[in-house]
């Protein structure tokens, strides 16, 4: 069958039929193209993350360069739970619910800045916002330095190794690192109650200590800036494509957001169909350790299998009525923050960003449509489904 994944040219509606084909014939398929395996539905991506120890997360095997590796993304076993333990505690119901506060303001002020002018870039001035700030505030990183932040998550989500090669993007590169060093060195002197205290903490005494008996081994000296990239970029775009594709749909589907907005008791079921609608992470790769069986079809060791989340999300046997977007939508077992031991730890934080924009959006800019003769601006990366821009309008009103 002619489908590449890696064809970020190719119509969305040819790619959902030609997904949907691999789902009812080939659910295991063998792109001979691009050397990797292509698992289409939702039982064996499901069933394929829960087993780490047969496919492995760590960046072996052929795919393509706009890969990225990061901190835990790459980890399998006791190193993974060692980095996953500490960043777990920048992600707990009370640190979600400190951020809820900020969350909103965040977003007011947002809103404040475009109501008069009656028009907006939704990705960079509504959506994007939000998702920055808090990541920030979790790693204890100042506002001063968002437009950093933003530069280095905007080329980097890209993914386009020309432009990751550039002069440009090396010197953002490097000058993150040299914040990261910078702010670890004044957590050394002054800790505070942030994610790069704790990472400092693990560092320098061998051992992270929350009390109690919950203690991890730390980390090494070269983990503070993969980790903390991996934060910026796992909890910025993701759920900023996830806003901004949300809205999108939401004003394609002008009958969806007005039951929503009758109905605000569905805002919940909302973000999740939101998130299974959007996908915001396409596929990742897993590695087989060894030779095993899967519908059938004989994979070997050390070959590639991608998990098509994008198509998973779709799957007929799983969704009533897969390519219809519904705000009610229940139940909705989607595979947008992946399951097992690499679920996604920001699910939560995610969920709440998602609920706020979107719900003060609902109220404060109800008109908010599409600009007449506007061009959506779709990312090419065929692993993060990124919008780059979205220009909105709506009636001019005070802030």
């Amino acid at each position: 069958m002619d489908f590449d994944i890696n064809d970020v040219d190719s119509d969305p509606a040819l790619r959902d039929a030609l997904l949907a084909r691999l789902r009812r014939e080939d659910p295991v398929h063998w792109d001979a193209k691009n050397g990797f395996w292509l698992l289409t539905r939702h039982a064996d991506v499901r069933e394929v993350s829960k087993q780490p120890e047969l496919f492995s997360s760590q960046p072996k095997g052929p795919w393509h360069l706009w890969e990225m590796h990061f901190s835990m993304q790459s980890l399998d076993g006791p190193e993974h739970r060692r980095q996953r333990g500490i960043a777990s505690k920048g992600f707990t119901p009370r640190m979600v619910r400190r951020l809820t506060e900020t969350a909103r303001a965040t977003m007011h002020a947002c809103v404040d800045a475009v109501a008069a002018r009656g028009s907006a870039e939704l990705v960079s001035e509504l959506a994007a916002p939000v998702p920055l700030r808090l990541i920030a505030d979790m790693l204890g990183l100042s506002p001063e330095d968002f437009d950093l932040f933003r530069r280095w998550s905007d080329a980097a989500s890209h993914g386009d190794p020309a432009l990751m090669g550039t002069p440009e993007f090396r010197a953002t590169q490097a000058r993150l690192e040299a914040l990261l060093h910078e702010e670890a060195a004044r957590r050394r002197v002054e800790p505070r109650d942030d994610l790069l205290s704790a990472v400092v903490a693990a560092e320098s005494e061998g051992v992270l200590d929350w009390g109690g008996e919950e203690s991890f081994i730390g980390f090494a000296k070269d983990d503070l800036v993969s980790f903390a990239q991996f934060i910026l970029l796992a909890g910025n775009e993701t759920t900023r494509n996830a806003i901004s594709r949300g809205m999108l749909a939401l004003m394609q589907h002008p009958e969806q957001r007005e039951l929503l907005r009758a109905r605000r008791e569905l805002l919940p079921l909302a973000v999740d169909e939101i998130l299974r609608w959007t996908t915001p992470v396409r596929v990742l790769r897993r590695t087989l350790v060894r030779d095993a069986e899967l519908r059938g079809k004989r994979l070997r060791e050390g070959e590639s299998v991608l998990l098509l989340y994008s198509s998973a999300n779709r799957d007929e046997e799983v969704f009533v009525d897969p390519f219809a977007f519904r705000v009610d939508r229940r139940p909705n077992e989607h595979l947008t923050f992946g399951i097992g031991p690499h679920y996604c730890l920001g699910a939560n934080l995610a969920r709440m960003e998602i609920e706020t924009v979107v719900g003060i959006l609902l109220d404060r800019l109800p008109d908010l449509r599409l600009a007449p003769g506007g061009r959506v601006r779709e990312g090419r990366n065929p692993i993060l489904a990124t919008l780059e821009e979205l220009p909105v309008e709506f009636a001019p009103r005070r802030g």
